[in-house]
């Protein structure tokens, strides 16, 4: 195990540069002594721990492991790979953001010192803050100066518009509703929230070449060029571009607190004002380019009370822990329904039965055990052998450190087998099952889904058309099985070309991969407010 490890080359340090955003100090690590915490065996790290985000798996060990078809094991090596990367992303730091010697210190952690996707692509279309800076207020004029300088917490809004499957929107992060779908709600019927956050790495590309605003974008793209962040050097030590996506639960007081990874948020509230909450952290993501995958790597968690209803022992009695995202006591309630995708429900009372009706769904009446709106949130694809076998070494770990993320698994590491490979067609006349879905981004990724309950509930469809999982959609009259897919779903990021003057509107490209697997660029960017738009006020 530790000589597959040493292949994995490492950037020198992720933290050099920092800029004073909230501080989260010490709050991964359990101190309930009545569990027992404090008399765990030590346990040895099943990975080599270190602060430094893994720039690749070794591309010679890749080459080996192909030839001999051993993708399971490759598979394995990619998902201690994704544990390394979430351990480094964790690591804390010293007030100069420099990493502590050990992930057991207390400290602030590293990814507080990366910048939030609305610093970047701010709501003023304006030039970003430089990396070394403070938190600004984003172009946001609800952001009270009070609010951005509140260093222990995170900022989240309500969407912008409500958002579809093939419609385009300008959510994607920072604010309620999932990525092109609606809120997700626990089972307190409070909606979970989300942020997106990038490295330097990213930072760097993005303010070098203005894309940053619609205005730059335009210019960027004149010439057909297209968005390609660095993907690093891995005999250089050079990392490439990251981003990361917290999904966030309002904690309540019936909550276990110590099983949740926590910090505090601002949340908008009903009236439009924004109101600090507790929040604990139940879905995460780490999506990475690397030399071998210009599909990028994406690699997911969760935390382990979403859908399980595990049992803890506390002062010598077990105590049967709910799930924060499903009843398990109502299994005849309907999974995975989306009621906000721009769309109303309500609940009724009826004699057969009480239930939820949502606008524009003249049929469906959805049975209600209650008359506070909870998803009844369901898993898929369930977690492989190979990866619970991982997770339950660092749950060990974990809990040998008295660390908070004992409470948390990986899900899957999704990664580009053959990055030069182009993708599948999808034409109406030349899409070919399975290659059009399995090999939509191209690259021919190791897996045909990934997703992460808490931030693509409302994908886990199960039995559909194979045009839901084609790139454009086109028509098809068979059915498939199908989730989604973190690659496949972000192959079609896009980004800003053009406008058109008649309908007073900007133009995307319509060009897979144009926007290098972030949709950050489409649907985050803004107009320069300086500037005037070509077709005047």
């Amino acid at each position: 195990m530790n000589n597959k490890l040493k292949t994995y080359r490492r950037k020198p340090s992720i933290a050099k540069s920092i800029f004073f955003i909230p501080v989260l100090i010490a709050l991964f690590f359990s101190c309930d002594k009545k569990e027992g915490h404090n008399d765990y065996e030590k346990v040895k790290s099943p990975i080599k721990l270190s602060a430094e985000i893994p720039v690749d798996v070794n591309p010679e060990l890749q080459a080996k492991l192909k030839e001999e078809g051993d993708i399971y094991q490759l598979n394995e090596v990619f998902n201690e790979y994704s544990w390394q990367a979430f351990v480094a992303v964790f690591w804390p730091t010293d007030k100069k953001g420099n990493p502590k010697p050990n992930f057991t210190d207390k400290g602030k952690a590293a990814w507080l010192g990366w910048k939030e996707a609305f610093q970047v692509y701010r709501q003023d279309g304006g030039v970003p803050a430089p990396w070394e800076s403070k938190r600004d207020d984003g172009g946001f004029i609800k952001f009270t100066n009070e609010i951005v300088n509140d260093t222990t917490a995170r900022i989240f809004l309500s969407s912008e518009t409500p958002t579809g499957r093939k419609k385009k929107s300008k959510n994607i992060a920072d604010e309620t509703d999932q990525a092109f779908a609606g809120k997700l709600y626990d089972q307190n019927g409070n909606v979970v929230v989300y942020e997106v956050l990038m490295n330097k790495e990213e930072y760097d590309y993005v303010v070098t070449n203005k894309l940053y605003n619609i205005n730059g974008q335009i210019d960027f793209t004149k010439n057909g060029a297209i968005a390609d962040f660095p993907a690093g050097d891995y005999e250089k030590n050079a990392l490439g571009a990251v981003e990361i996506k917290f999904a966030w639960k309002i904690l309540e007081k019936d909550d276990h607190k110590e099983r949740y990874y926590r910090n505090w948020g601002y949340i908008e509230g009903k009236d439009g004002k924004l109101i600090k909450k507790e929040l604990g952290m139940i879905g995460f993501h780490i999506s990475q380019k690397t030399p071998t995958g210009k599909q990028w790597v994406w690699s997911t968690f969760e935390q382990i009370d979403n859908l399980d209803q595990n049992v803890m022992e506390k002062d010598k009695k077990k105590k049967v822990i709910h799930p924060s995202l499903t009843d398990p006591n109502c299994e005849i309630c309907p999974v995975n329904v989306d009621v906000s995708n721009g769309t109303t429900y309500t609940h009724n009372t009826g004699v057969h039965g009480n239930y939820w009706t949502i606008s524009g769904d003249t049929t469906d009446k959805y049975f209600a055990n209650s008359d506070v709106m909870k998803t009844q949130a369901k898993r898929m694809i369930d977690i492989p052998v190979r990866v619970q076998q991982i997770n339950q070494k660092m749950q060990a770990y974990f809990k040998s450190q008295n660390s908070v993320f004992q409470y948390y698994q990986l899900i899957d590491t999704q990664y580009p087998l053959h990055q030069n490979i182009s993708p599948d067609s999808h034409t109406e006349e030349g899409y070919k099952l399975p290659g059009s879905i399995t090999n939509k981004s191209g690259g021919e990724p190791n897996l045909a889904y990934l997703t992460n309950i808490t931030m693509e509930t409302f994908f886990q469809g199960g039995n559909q058309s194979a045009s839901n999982f084609m790139e454009a959609n086109p028509a098809s009259d068979i059915t498939v099985f199908g989730t989604e897919s973190c690659i496949g779903c972000h192959s079609s990021a896009n980004i800003y070309t053009g406008y058109d003057i008649k309908t007073k509107t900007f133009t995307q490209s319509n060009n897979q991969l144009s926007g290098d697997f972030s949709w950050l660029l489409s649907q985050k960017a803004a107009w320069d407010k300086k500037i005037p738009k070509p077709w005047g006020k």
